[in-house]
């Protein structure tokens, strides 16, 4: 007997959560159409050489953005999920005075750091870093704006902004300038991408249900003597939680840039956003999910979790398999797309998707290990991990080039989430694998409304 023939029918907060979660995959898929044609357009216009170095940019500035909430971002999402609408404003003030501190000293220590690089002679570098503090400020504000809409006012209306107005007006910018026959390099590239950020949350967090917890948040009360303080040991675990998962994928075309050079950066680059596509019902799930594990480690529901634990890993791994021979069987046309300083990009698409395999195979377990406790353990995992993971993809690209860099991240994402399942099946009694009897389940299913289709 299938493990799915006892399951009570879904409740209304299981179907609340389903309908959150296929809304979301309508906007980010649409989204990620958008930024692929973006990424693409700009990766064309600017060349390898211009890409890789606003590529490096944007990946620096979107871990200082991560970094600077210093954790307090992810004790906003679990507070909000318990609490809701009524304190949320104090809450939102609150964490946003925790990351102000944080950001100040990133910003400052990067422009030293990029003043030092200029006065060795590397030019590159010092632009670099000075791109990602312009861009690093409004992408703060945002992704502090999307974490305080997640348990609000769902992922759908959380992401839409950031992930389909962006970069659809990025596109009709970049075609602007293309019809203009306008130049674009790094540093246009890098402002215009902080006006539009900043922009958008700007219209954002006036108007609508976040308007009204954004004007309480902006009245709200002076705190007590050591609340920031308190806050911030709060939220500290969470640090290389929020972080982790982004050095994991943003950072590492730095890693490539300094071993094999901003060119092969580029390419690997490209393909990591491509071979991302894959995982796109895992990151949606990620995010809808969190709420919903939130309240049922609360309530200590394991026999819930688990099945949503489940049913979230099929989903995920189904969808990515599909999808990766969707992608695979496209790479001939990649060099028509990208031109010949892409040449080695249809390679490292093979070993980039089996590393999204990877990752979709154990589901839904940043957002078990960030809700029910385990923020300790994983920021631990992730400080063994990271660096491990960032010297294969140096060490492998500068023997290899963009080529050694694919294969590295794939054997890092194997290790990791080796790890990851084993530590969440002993702690929190989870299997964190798909279920064949949710996803024969599932296939029943769609034979039976094929039938009916046919009849019809």
């Amino acid at each position: 007997m299938s493990e799915t023939a006892s399951v009570p029918p879904p409740t209304g907060a299981t179907r609340s959560i389903a309908s959150d979660a296929l809304g979301t995959m309508v906007i980010r898929a649409a989204g990620i159409a958008l930024l692929f044609a973006s990424t693409t357009a700009t990766a064309v216009l600017l060349g390898p050489t211009e890409y890789g170095e606003f590529s490096a940019a944007l990946s620096l500035a979107l871990l200082f953005a991560t970094a600077a909430p210093l954790g307090t971002d992810r004790v906003l999402v679990r507070r909000l999920s318990i609490i809701g609408r009524e304190a949320a404003g104090s809450e939102v003030s609150l964490t946003h005075r925790c990351s102000l501190w944080p950001a100040l000293v990133i910003a400052c220590g990067s422009l030293l750091t990029a003043a030092a690089c200029s006065a060795m002679g590397y030019s590159a570098w010092s632009r670099t870093l000075t791109l990602a503090v312009l861009m690093a400020l409004p992408l703060t504000l945002t992704y502090l704006r999307q974490w305080t809409a997640i348990p609000l006012v769902g992922t759908r209306s959380a992401i839409l902004p950031e992930q389909f107005l962006i970069p659809l007006l990025s596109l009709l910018l970049l075609g602007l300038l293309w019809l203009l026959r306008l130049p674009l390099a790094a540093v246009p590239a890098a402002i215009g991408t902080a006006v539009l950020t900043l922009g958008v949350w700007l219209v954002t967090v006036s108007t609508g249900r976040l308007g009204a917890v954004y004007r309480d948040a902006w009245q709200a009360a002076a705190f007590e003597r050591g609340a920031v303080r308190h806050r911030t040991r709060e939220g500290l675990p969470f640090v290389l939680v929020a972080t982790g998962v982004l050095l994991a994928q943003r950072c590492l075309p730095v890693a490539v840039a300094a071993g094999a050079g901003f060119a092969a950066s580029a390419q690997f680059s490209w393909a990591l956003m491509a071979a991302g596509i894959a995982s796109l019902p895992l990151g949606i799930l990620n995010l809808s999910l969190m709420p919903g594990f939130a309240r049922m480690h609360h309530h200590g529901d394991l026999a819930g979790a688990q099945l949503l634990a489940r049913h979230a890993a099929t989903l995920t791994f189904s969808a990515a398999a599909t999808a990766a021979v969707v992608l695979l069987a496209g790479t001939p046309l990649l060099h028509e797309l990208l031109g010949d300083g892409y040449a080695d990009v249809p390679r490292m698409l093979l070993p980039l998707l089996l590393a999204v395999l990877v990752d979709c195979l154990t589901g839904p377990t940043i957002p078990v290990m960030q809700t029910t406790g385990l923020e300790r353990l994983y920021g631990r995992c992730l400080a063994l991990h990271l660096p491990l993971q960032l010297l294969l993809v140096f060490g492998l690209s500068r023997l290899s080039g963009a080529m050694g860099a694919a294969v590295a991240y794939l054997i890092g994402r194997v290790l990791w989430n080796a790890a990851v399942f084993l530590l969440i099946r002993r702690y929190r009694s989870l299997i964190m694998l798909p279920s064949l009897g949710c996803a024969a389940a599932e296939f029943r299913r769609l034979l039976r409304w094929g039938h009916r289709s046919i009849r019809l």
